[in-house]
């Protein structure tokens, strides 16, 4: 996919990394870095341009230290400041349950999100719209999803995706996090058209999409036949942010 690629200005659906976690934890001495995508653009509540994904992409699942960590594009091994495009700026922590917490059981800690954003450098140009070869309409606005809407996302892994929600309650869990098991509970949930798989490890944090622009929600898990959102309207009420 040409997101997994450098590239400025910056676009939504780009392949990021934060370098420092990784570095923290060991993971770049082993060779290899982790990895997710570049969600959309949002206002921070100090007015700054700031990258929108999720905790667990960009704050290494709550390890994450703001104004501090280094989010890189596309990433890399070895530090690289010509691919420094943001710093961790906020993100909300992802509450555990106890193991073999149930529902039914009533002792389940439910999360809304996995979001966080992280400020761009003064240096970093970007466009709220995706590559240009993919020819689709740029995110404008956002809106609560239906049953029914006609989505798509772009991703560092599966690329440009179509799909349909078919439903905007859901609980998800238990997923599996570096702090414990997390649940989650009015996840939207999406599956591709005609069969197709809509995402796939790596895809994490990229902006779900109706048709015409409106943006309903940001990816954070799936299951191969289904994929797992948070709505936007939560995300950017916990993160005090706006759609850029």
């Amino acid at each position: 996919m040409p997101e997994v690629n450098p590239h400025s200005p910056l676009v939504c659906g780009l392949q990021i990394q934060n370098y420092d976690d990784d570095n923290r934890e060991g993971t770049l001495q082993q060779g290899y870095m982790i990895i997710g995508t570049l969600g959309c653009f949002a206002l921070s509540a100090n007015g700054q341009t700031a990258a929108l994904s999720n905790n667990h992409v960009m704050a290494g699942e709550n390890r994450g230290l703001k104004n501090q960590d280094r989010i890189l594009q596309s990433g890399s091994v070895a530090f690289q400041s010509a691919q420094h495009v943001a710093t961790l700026t906020d993100f909300i922590p992802l509450q555990t349950s106890p193991a073999g917490a149930k529902p039914h059981l009533g002792n389940v800690v439910y999360n809304e999100i996995d979001a966080a954003i992280a400020e761009l450098e003064a240096t970093a140009a970007w466009s709220q719209s995706y590559l240009p070869t993919r020819g689709l309409t740029s995110p404008m606005g956002t809106a609560v999803a239906k049953l029914g809407d006609q989505v798509f996302k772009v991703g560092r892994t599966t690329g440009l995706t179509y799909g349909e929600v078919v439903d905007i309650a859901t609980i998800v869990g238990p997923v599996g996090y570096s702090p414990g098991e997390c649940w989650f509970r009015r996840s939207i949930t999406i599956e591709g058209l005609n069969g197709s798989q809509f995402s796939n490890k790596g895809d994490s944090g990229s902006a779900i999409l109706r048709t015409n622009g409106e943006v309903v929600g940001i990816l954070y898990a799936g299951n191969g036949q289904q994929t797992y959102a948070c709505p936007i309207g939560e995300v950017f009420n916990q993160l005090n942010c706006q759609l850029a």
